[in-house]
Formats: structure tokens, sequence, C-alpha cells
């Protein structure tokens, strides 16, 4: 870091506001960005001037030798989905193959789903006959018991009304047609 030194001599008649009028001091160091830098110099008019018109001489030289045309209505008009590649429609599809179905999204991985039943009646005849009910949503009221299946995605809006046995609900999980 530079530091800058001020003196001012005492021994003669000058004062300090006298220094400042005279407008002899060197404050080329206050325009400066960083210490031992150049110096700010103020950008003339005239160049900048000259330089915007050889930037517009440039523009209207680039115009002569590619072409330049105005914007016309089919050049907003907005690009179908399938610009840029080369997709059939549904119908070529079909036409391809009469069993043609649209699928969306990525293919399942799993065809069974885990749901909770809540046990409703405890059977005498045995533990396949206990009666079970689609539990609700959250977690289970006190004494309640609940228990998870892995059913056959097919039937799990089947099975959201009404009671079910345990060998009924564990039958579940081969898909019914």
């Amino acid at each position: 870091m530079q530091e800058h030194k001020l003196s001012i001599s005492f021994d003669t008649d000058v004062t300090v506001s006298d220094l400042l009028e005279e407008k002899t001091l060197d404050v080329s160091s206050l325009k400066q960005d960083a210490p031992g830098g150049k110096v700010r110099d103020h950008v003339d008019e005239i160049e900048a001037l000259d330089a915007r018109t050889d930037e517009l001489a440039q523009i209207a030289n680039f115009i002569k030798v590619h072409g330049a045309t105005k914007p016309t209505e089919a050049d907003f008009v907005p690009k179908s989905q399938a610009w840029g590649r080369n997709v059939k429609t549904k119908a070529q599809k079909l036409a391809e193959n009469p069993n043609y179905t649209e699928r969306r999204g990525r293919p399942r991985s799993s065809y069974t789903k885990a749901v909770t039943f809540v046990l409703v009646a405890i059977s005498p005849e045995g533990e396949g006959k206990d009666e079970f009910k689609r539990a609700g949503r959250g977690r289970a009221k006190k004494g309640e018991k609940r228990l998870s299946f892995t059913l056959h995605h097919t039937n799990v809006a089947n099975v959201s009304e009404g009671t079910y046995t345990r060998d009924e609900l564990v039958a579940l999980i081969r898909k019914s047609s």
C-alpha cells in the first residue's frame, strides 16, 4: 500500500486556504482506481462518436454481404411439438400395428402393491378366516391391529370397500380378471 504525505511549510506567509485556491495541488492520485495504476482519462466525445459510426458501418457492410429480411407473420407462428424430430402420429402407428395402445410414462417395474388392513373380527374357525377391512390414513388407533398384505395392482381398488378374510387377501396377489 502506498501512502501519500502532504507536508506544508509554515515558514512562509502562505496559508492552507491560499494553497487550495491556487489549484496547483497534484490531485491525480485521487483519480486512480488503484494506487500505482494509470490515471483515468476522460472519454473524448468525438472519439466515442467515431467508434459508434465505425460500428454502424460494419453492420451496414454485413447486411450488404449477407442480406437481411424483415420478420413476417410466418416467423412468429409457434413450431409444432414434433419440430426437429421425425415423430409418427398415432394414426400412422395404428396403421402399422392394429393392436397399438398409447402408453405414457415409464413402464411398470412392479405389479404388486403393499396395502394395509385393519383386523375387524377374529374368527373362531382359524386364523385364515379373520376378517379385515382397508385401513384408513394415518396412524392406527389405540388397540387397533394393522396388517399389510401384498396385492396385485389391479385388485387395490376392489378391496377398498367391504371386508375380506385373510385367505381372500392372500389370493389377491395374483391378477384376477
